[in-house]
């Protein structure tokens, strides 16, 4: 397959293509304009969307073809940058005669999966990115490994990098349930050799991370503390009352570093709901009610981690030892990550790694039990 890849990479492609800095125009087709200028899509998933429209129908097809249907349907975010079919026809037509080897008969051909995998991978970035935060951006950390570059010129914004291809954004901010996708009218060919980033670049964190998430607009904010950005937020008013309530504002406002799994307010309510007549002992009439502290600190010191622990260090720890000393374990299922407990039941990442001045929060679907 990496063969394959440097015949792409060598190939000189149609005008769709952005290299050697030259910079195409061109407008979205009927069928895309169709999607951005009114249908309802925030119900569905990227997939959905992506599936829902004619000028997608290749990356439907290529994203059934590698198995990440699972993770694009799910409740993770993620921001796409979607070829249409028009970049995909670009992108065969550079390859003349070996493009039978990897697109015949209307079908992807078996054998390619893990290639098609990494080419779409390094379309998908982690989190909720919308336009605002791509071309804030110099580069975002793919889930591919690598980072998108992202250039401007003449009003005309572009991603990709410079080995091998720039895509010209086309349409911008079609929302999911589960992200945002951004139309680009060529398929993007990650470098050869993984790049690590331009040090200090915008959007790279000290370790030259990517790690913008826009969840809800709750971006990274290094001047601010755990508490500031949470309290900055209405979906994590109920934590940060039981923050106040449970007396760990001081300690989550200090300078020492620490990892927050947050749950929604969404998170919250399905406990309460869970508890049924008992709810009402635990929180009434908006509000914690007294005597019960130390319950509440101690299921949320279970969220709270010493030190700086970023997405990818979560993602490859089997367990992580909490303030309340028992540990949460960590697993992945069908490209989703999740932490929690065999006996209580594992909470969904939603959203990673956005930044404090004292440590890095991590959203999640459900509040954790020790």
């Amino acid at each position: 397959m990496m063969s394959l890849l440097l015949v792409l990479s060598a190939c000189d492609v149609t005008d769709n293509y952005v290299s050697d800095g030259e910079i195409p125009s061109q407008s979205s087709s009927p069928a895309v304009e169709s999607l951005v200028s009114g249908q309802e899509t925030t119900d569905a998933t990227l997939l959905d969307i992506a599936a829902g429209a004619d000028d997608f129908s290749i990356l439907a097809q290529a994203v059934l073809f590698t198995g990440l249907d699972d993770v694009l349907s799910g409740r993770r975010q993620f921001t796409v940058f979607a070829p249409t079919n028009d970049a995909f026809v670009a992108l065969l037509e550079s390859l003349g005669e070996e493009a039978e080897n990897l697109y015949k008969d209307g079908e992807f051909v078996e054998g390619n999966e893990e290639f098609v995998k990494t080419i779409l991978l390094y379309h998908v970035a982690p989190g909720n990115r919308d336009s605002g935060d791509v071309v804030g951006s110099d580069q975002i950390k793919s889930l591919q490994g690598s980072f998108i570059k992202v250039s401007s010129e003449e009003g005309d914004f572009f991603v990709g990098n410079e080995e091998t291809v720039f895509a010209q954004l086309i349409d911008l901010d079609i929302f999911a349930r589960n992200g945002v996708i951004h139309v680009i009218d060529a398929v993007m060919l990650p470098p050869s050799e993984f790049n690590p980033g331009d040090k200090g670049a915008k959007d790279d964190d000290e370790n030259g991370n990517g790690n913008g998430n826009g969840y809800n607009g709750m971006n990274d904010r290094p001047d601010q503390t755990i508490v500031d950005i949470a309290a900055g937020n209405e979906d994590f008013s109920i934590l940060v009352q039981a923050v106040v309530f449970a007396s760990l504002g001081e300690q989550l406002s200090g300078r020492r570093q620490f990892t927050v799994f947050a749950p929604t307010n969404a998170a919250f309510v399905a406990l309460l709901e869970s508890l049924g007549d008992d709810a009402e002992g635990l929180y009434k009439d908006g509000e914690f009610v007294d005597g019960n502290e130390q319950f509440v600190r101690d299921i949320l010191l279970y969220h709270v981690a010493p030190g700086k622990r970023e997405a990818e260090d979560v993602e490859t720890s089997d367990r992580i030892r909490t303030q309340n000393r028992s540990f949460v374990f960590v697993k992945e299922e069908e490209g989703s990550l999740f932490v929690g407990n065999n006996t209580n039941g594992f909470a969904e990442i939603l959203a990673t790694d956005i930044m404090a001045s004292n440590g890095v929060i991590h959203v999640i679907d459900a509040v954790m039990l020790p």
